[in-house]
């Protein structure tokens, strides 16, 4: 079994076991309104997972709705979770200092309900700003000089899309609306670099309908990302298959002019029961005297492909990340979060991605696609806007 599927449910049951005896404490309900409360919060744990799995049999609108819900309460129960840490914090730190205020037992309580329905209301304020930040994609427009370009490369536009997580929130509209935008691009490459897919559900074939509107001129291409082996590696491989969508599985294809785009699978192919991807020996099969993209989902290993003269490499995985206050702890697995990195003649862009995982919401890193403008080296250094 993933390690994941054990460790974050277990960490979702403490954050809400916290916030529940936070609450508790701070409002001191009555009996029954404590009961409610706890219904709740067990309602909302239990209604992520069991519409995954209704989801994998069946898709309709309640379906839908229960998971938004689910999946919302992730997100704004991570942000009141660092409202209440602050004010215990905070409670903690006066008490250590000797501070203790004169106030009646009744005016504490009622400044303690005050704080925890003002922290609730903000976290909700700051959720539906999220919701909304979330639709906002953007076109990230940036140049790069890809070593090794021939000048009748130079101009090919390539759209790099990643993290769009189609399942139960993100479906046929959303994904219909995507591909239009990429097609008023009109590029010349379309290249997706993972999590396609968020989960096995029961309408993911119904993806492939817009998935072959994309036309362009060198055509479209994909690697597997961790959600795709989620999903089911075959079934979401097929799926891209069929729209037309070159899937490339640990291997490399030759484009006009010499233009080598290589895509790995990720590590997650190894808990799937797959071999892990020798990424080292992969790279080293790219030809250095030629131009190279390599495409892979997680933003690591760039100074291995750097080392072998990869002119770019293009990643997403991390969203941004998605919430704003979750950058300290991603930037301790991954130093690059989100933008464009350059090692010598080498080139990594990391998309924040056009969908979402998890909460419905983004805070502070708003979706894009990326524009990417290649260049010869001798032409111009890179750009964005």
């Amino acid at each position: 079994m993933r390690a994941g599927y054990f460790f974050i449910p277990v960490l979702v049951f403490v954050a809400n076991f916290y916030l529940y005896k936070w609450i508790v404490r701070l409002t001191q309900p009555s009996t029954r309104l404590r009961r409610a409360i706890l219904s709740g919060f067990i309602l909302l744990i239990a209604l992520f997972p069991l519409n995954k799995i209704w989801a994998a049999y069946d898709f309709n609108d309640l379906n839908r709705f229960l998971t938004f819900l689910a999946s919302s309460w992730i997100g704004i129960s991570f942000l009141l979770l660092l409202f209440a840490a602050g004010t215990d914090l905070l409670r903690f730190s006066l008490g250590k200092a000797g501070f203790y205020p004169r106030i009646s037992l009744r005016r504490i309580l009622f400044y303690r309900r005050v704080l925890a329905a003002g922290s609730v209301g903000a976290c909700l304020i700051l959720g539906g700003y999220g919701f909304w930040e979330a639709d906002q994609v953007g076109v990230t427009r940036i140049e790069i000089p890809l070593r090794q370009l021939p000048p009748d490369l130079d101009g090919l536009s390539l759209v790099h899309l990643t993290d769009v997580h189609y399942g139960v929130l993100h479906e046929n509209g959303r994904l219909s609306e995507l591909v239009g935008r990429v097609n008023e691009l009109k590029p010349d490459l379309v290249v997706f670099t993972g999590d396609l897919v968020d989960a096995a559900v029961a309408h993911m074939e119904e993806m492939a309908g817009p998935l072959s509107s994309l036309k362009p001129r060198f055509g479209t291409f994909a690697v597997m990302g961790n959600h795709e082996f989620f999903a089911g590696a075959n079934r979401a491989e097929a799926i891209m298959r069929q729209a037309g969508i070159h899937v490339l599985r640990n291997q490399a294809q030759v484009l006009p002019g010499g233009l080598q785009l290589m895509g790995i699978d990720d590590p997650a192919a190894a808990r799937a029961g797959l071999p892990l991807p020798d990424f080292a020996g992969l790279i080293k099969q790219l030809d250095p005297q030629k131009p190279s993209i390599l495409l892979y989902h997680q933003p690591l290993r760039f100074e291995e492909a750097a080392a072998e003269k990869v002119g770019l490499k293009l990643s997403g995985h991390l969203h941004g990340p998605q919430l704003l206050p979750m950058v300290p702890l991603v930037k301790l697995f991954y130093p690059r979060l989100q933008g464009l990195f350059r090692l010598e003649e080498s080139y990594l862009y990391v998309s924040r991605g056009v969908g979402t995982g998890g909460p419905p919401m983004r805070l502070g890193s708003p979706p894009e696609i990326v524009h990417i403008t290649l260049r010869s080296p001798n032409r111009t250094n890179p750009r964005r806007d």
